[in-house]
């Protein structure tokens, strides 16, 4: 039986920032008691009668953080009843600055969570600001110095680039700030200004300057360069860690492995299926609460599924490998998977890709160019 990895969406927020498209809500903290009941719910549901192994938990959000220690407690303890979750098993939370002190890190790390994850986004106090997030760049120093304190010792941080009124220099401030804090890895996103956001609403009535694309592509390549300098390793297009650090649960992803996804909103990928989970919390602990649940993977909670076919399972397997830089996609791996080369099925957009210097193939794998890196998307676009 293959190792699973678990996704557990936390939806509450205190506030939903300027940028921000994730299914998270700012006046449902009354619900969370009753929500980790419903994910405890989810749990048992899709698990059935087979203790399926697991090797990685993610609680995302939303600010997973709000979460009481005793409710995370619930979701825990039905996990581990109907799981077998390895004795290695990365357990991350999602935190924001400003929502945790001393007394809660240590009772969420002797729950077992042993990764925190800060969304940190800016060093400077103007770009914090415009984000609309509500902690200072101090409230993220003693966050992680707190985290330490409690033992949780393997830490990421986020960061944004690409952002309105952001320059090379204030970002190279934020990188080397983060730097100071040492953590073990970091994940450095370009801006994007989703539809329905205040920053969307900003930038059409011009409050806000566009983007620059270029200057994101800068403060890319500088990131790129201040990273390894320390000794961090770029093992995916957007993530980088120390030695032994790169995140297990994001992996999963990478390799188009599969995973559960409960909790209001979210996603999953397992026994040849995707799924999606309905958003609305109410609705969620609604369905929860039906005892005819349909068989794993699926939950009474799923909104929608679909079984893929080959094809959408080659291409997945091709452009989630090749986001991962050093490893990439191994041929033989694939035609062992497949039963077909991966030149049969796509021999002219990778001999193209190759041409353009996007793709190169060596070691019998293939993977992106550091010029591929800033044309991801657009590489990833030739094989849909």
């Amino acid at each position: 039986m293959n190792s699973l990895s678990l996704y557990l969406h936390i939806p509450f927020c205190r506030h939903r920032c300027a940028y921000c498209d994730f299914n998270t809500y700012t006046s449902l903290a009354d619900l969370q008691l009753d929500y980790a009941a419903a994910l405890a719910a989810e749990v048992r549901q899709v698990a059935g009668a087979e203790r399926h192994p697991v090797h990685t938990l993610f609680f995302g959000g939303g600010t997973p953080s709000l979460m009481m220690p005793g409710e995370l407690e619930v979701i825990l303890t039905a996990v581990h009843t109907h799981f077998t979750i390895s004795e290695t098993a990365e357990i991350t939370m999602e935190a924001n600055p400003g929502t945790v002190d001393l007394a809660y890190l240590t009772a969420v790390h002797n729950l077992g969570i042993n990764r925190i994850s800060f969304g940190v986004q800016s060093a400077i106090p103007g770009e914090l600001a415009l984000l609309e997030r509500e902690h200072d760049f101090a409230a993220a120093v003693t966050a992680v110095q707190l985290a330490r304190q409690a033992g949780i010792t393997n830490l990421n941080v986020d960061l944004i680039y690409g952002m309105p009124g952001q320059t090379l220099a204030s970002w190279a401030e934020s990188v080397q700030a983060v730097l100071s804090l040492q953590p073990t890895h970091l994940s450095l996103y370009c801006l994007t200004i989703e539809p329905g956001t205040p920053i969307k609403r900003w930038l059409e009535n011009g409050r806000i300057p566009p983007p620059d694309p270029d200057l994101a592509a800068d403060q890319y390549a500088l990131a790129g360069e201040q990273l390894a300098a320390h000794g961090y390793d770029h093992y995916e297009i957007s993530n980088w860690a120390m030695p032994g650090y790169a995140c297990e649960h994001n992996l999963t992803y990478w390799r188009n492995g599969e995973y559960l996804g409960l909790g209001a909103g979210a996603h999953g990928h397992a026994a040849g299926i995707r799924y999606e989970v309905v958003k609305q919390p109410r609705v969620y602990i609604r369905r929860l609460q039906q005892a005819e649940a349909p068989g794993y993977p699926l939950s009474t909670a799923v909104a929608a599924h679909h079984t893929l076919t080959r094809p959408e399972q080659m291409t997945d397997t091709l452009i989630t490998q090749l986001r991962l830089l050093d490893e990439g996609l191994e041929m033989a791996a694939f035609e062992q998977k497949f039963g077909q080369s991966l030149l049969d099925v796509y021999g002219r957009p990778v001999e193209q890709l190759i041409e353009w210097e996007l793709l190169s193939l060596a070691d019998g794998r293939l993977r992106l160019t550091s010029k591929g890196w800033f044309l991801s998307n657009q590489v990833f676009y030739r094989f849909l």
